[in-house]
């Protein structure tokens, strides 16, 4: 199944989850996975929890804890 993260394209199993998708975008930008995982937010600018099922073709964002604290307006990311 085909996913996106921050608009770079991972591929995963069926079934996967939210963190399998974060884990392989980070794989794919050759960075590790932070200590803190980042929040995970769909096309709607709703949060999506880390276990939460993707379907294909989902697309989802990143956002740092700190920048998520700083503002009341993370919808528009």
């Amino acid at each position: 199944m085909t996913v996106f993260v921050n608009n770079i394209e991972v591929t995963l199993f069926t079934g996967a989850r939210v963190i399998d998708a974060i884990r392989a975008y980070y794989s794919n930008i050759h960075h590790n996975l932070p200590d803190v995982i980042p929040v995970a937010l769909d096309d709607f600018g709703n949060i999506v929890e880390m276990d939460g099922k993707i379907s294909h073709l989902q697309r989802l964002y990143t956002i740092d804890h700190e920048v998520l604290l700083e503002t009341d307006q993370y919808e528009n990311f």
